[in-house]
C-alpha cells in the first residue's frame, strides 16, 4: 500500500511512525523495520528512475551503498510503473534493484525486453534477450518460450506491439516504432535460436521464423500476420543465396561477428532471399537434430503458398537418405495426428492449395516422399463430406497433368484412381 497507493506525505510517515511505535515481542524483533520502503521521491529511487544512476550504486558518507528492495517492494514498484505506462523508467529501476530473492528478480527482468519493445526501442531489446543483466545470470533468451519467440519476431517485424502491458494479451496492437531491418531481424532471430537448445530444437519456433519471413512488415489490427504468396526467383539467384547463408550460418554458430550482404537481402527480391535462408537453416537444423524434433507439419504449413521454397527445402534434405526419410516418416505421423487440423487448413486455403500441396509430394522421385502425397488424397476421399472442393480439385488434377505421372507403377494407378473418383462426384 504505501508503494501502490498514493497517500499524502504526512499520512505515509504517519503509518511508519505508529507501526515502529508498537512494543513487539522479542522473537518479532526483525518485523520492526519492515516499513522502510523508499518512499518514491527518495533521492535513491528518484536518480535511478531518471535514468542519472544506472547502477543504483551510491557514496554516502563514504560507503557505497545499493538501491536494494525486499521483492513485496520490487513488484509492487513494478506495477505501478506499468499502470502509469512508465516502461523507461520500469527498464531503469529493475536493471539497478537489487533483492533477496534473485530468482524471482530475475523472472521480472526478463521482461525488460518486452519493456523496451513498448517504448519503441527494438534494437536495445534484441540485444537485451541475447545479454544478462548482470554478470551473474545467463541471458532472457535461454528461457523465453516459443510462444514469447513469435511475438518478438512479430515486433521486430513490424514496428507494432501489443496494446496491454502482457505479452500474451489478446487485444488490439498499436505502432510503438519503425521495424528492424530485414538483415538485422535475420540475424537476431537466428542469434536466439543458436543461443538456446530449447528454442532450436521446436518446431513452433522455426515455424514462427519461417512465417516472419514470409510475411508484411504490415500488421492485422488483431496482432494476425499478413502472409506474401512470393514468385519463385531465378534459379541462379537461389544458388547464390544458398551459397551465400551457408556461409553466413557457420559463422554465426560460431559466434563470429558477422552480417549479411545488404545487397541480397535488402534489395527487391529480399523477401525471396530471406525465404531461402530459412530453407538452409532449416535444413541445417534438420541434419544435426531431426530425432529431437517433434513436428514437421508446423514447418511446412509455415511456408504457406510459397511451395517453390518447399520445394528448394525437399531438395536440400535430398542430399542425405536417412534425413530424407526421418523427415517424411515425421510428417506422415503428424498428418495421421492432424487430420482434422489439415481438413480445416485445407477448407480454408482452397483447393490451389491442396493441389499444389498434393502434387508437391506426389511428384516427389523419393517414395517416402511420394507417399506423403498419397496419404493426403486418402485423407481428402475418406472425408469428401468436409471438402466441398474436391471437383475443383479434379480440375486442378488434369490441368496439372497429374494423372500421367511417370514417378512409378503404384503412384501412378493410385492418382489414376483418385482422379476417376473425383470425376464421378
Amino acid at each position: 500500500m504505501l508503494v501502490l497507493c498514493d497517500f499524502p506525505k504526512i499520512l505515509y510517515e504517519k503509518f511508519v511512525e505508529f507501526f515502529q511505535s508498537i512494543s513487539l515481542p522479542c522473537h518479532c524483533y526483525a518485523f520492526s523495520n519492515s516499513l522502510n520502503v523508499l518512499p518514491w521521491d527518495h533521492t535513491s529511487l528518484t536518480t535511478v528512475l531518471k535514468g542519472q544512476n544506472i547502477t543504483g550504486q551510491r557514496r554516502q558518507k563514504g560507503r557505497k551503498t545499493y538501491l536494494w528492495e525486499a521483492l513485496p517492494v520490487v513488484e509492487a514498484r513494478v506495477e505501478k510503473l506499468l499502470e502509469k505506462k512508465k516502461f523507461k523508467e520500469v527498464v531503469r529501476y529493475l536493471r539497478a534493484v537489487k533483492c533477496n530473492e534473485n530468482q524471482r528478480l530475475r523472472d521480472l527482468r526478463d521482461l525488460i525486453p518486452f519493456y523496451l519493445c513498448k517504448t519503441g526501442n527494438f534494437l536495445d531489446a534484441a540485444h537485451s534477450l541475447l545479454f544478462p543483466v548482470n554478470s551473474l545470470a545467463c541471458c532472457s533468451a535461454c528461457r523465453i518460450t516459443p510462444c514469447q519467440f513469435k511475438v518478438y519476431l512479430k515486433i521486430f517485424r513490424t514496428g507494432c506491439v501489443p496494446s496491454g502491458n502482457d505479452m500474451q494479451e489478446a487485444g488490439p496492437w498499436v505502432t510503438a516504432g519503425s521495424p528492424l531491418r530485414n538483415t538485422v531481424l535475420i540475424k537476431q532471430a537466428l542469434k536466439l535460436l543458436y543461443s538456446s537448445e530449447a528454442l532450436y530444437r521446436n518446431a513452433k519456433c522455426w515455424s514462427s521464423f519461417i512465417m516472419i519471413l514470409g510475411s508484411s512488415d504490415l500488421l492485422e489490427k488483431r496482432g494476425h500476420l499478413l502472409p506474401l504468396a512470393l514468385g519463385e526467383p531465378p534459379l541462379g539467384f537461389q544458388e547464390n543465396v544458398l551459397a551465400a547463408s551457408g556461409n553466413f550460418l557457420e559463422d554465426l554458430k560460431s559466434g563470429v561477428n558477422v552480417s549479411l550482404p545488404s545487397a541480397v537481402f535488402s534489395g527487391q527480391l529480399h523477401h525471396e532471399a530471406s525465404l531461402i535462408l530459412a530453407v538452409q537453416a532449416v535444413q541445417q537444423m534438420l541434419c544435426c537434430d531431426l530425432p529431437h524434433l517433434t513436428s514437421f507439419l508446423e514447418i511446412v504449413l509455415a511456408f504457406g503458398k510459397n511451395f517453390w521454397a518447399l520445394r528448394l527445402l525437399l531438395d536440400q534434405l535430398s542430399c542425405e537418405e536417412h534425413i530424407l526419410c526421418g523427415t517424411a516418416n515425421l510428417l506422415l505421423r503428424d498428418l495421421s495426428r492432424e487430420e482434422g487440423t489439415m481438413l480445416r487448413v485445407w477448407q480454408n486455403l482452397g483447393p490451389q492449395y491442396v493441389g499444389e500441396f498434393l502434387c508437391l509430394f506426389l511428384t516427389r522421385r523419393h517414395k517416402r516422399m511420394q507417399s506423403v502425397g498419397l496419404f493426403s488424397l486418402n485423407v481428402v476421399i475418406e472425408n469428401l463430406h468436409l471438402c466441398p472442393w474436391a471437383k475443383q480439385l479434379c480440375a486442378f488434377f488434369h490441368e496439372s497433368g497429374l494423372g500421367q505421372l511417370p514417378f512409378g507403377t503404384t503412384v501412378h494407378q493410385e492418382v489414376s484412381k483418385f482422379v476417376s473418383a473425383f470425376e464421378k462426384l
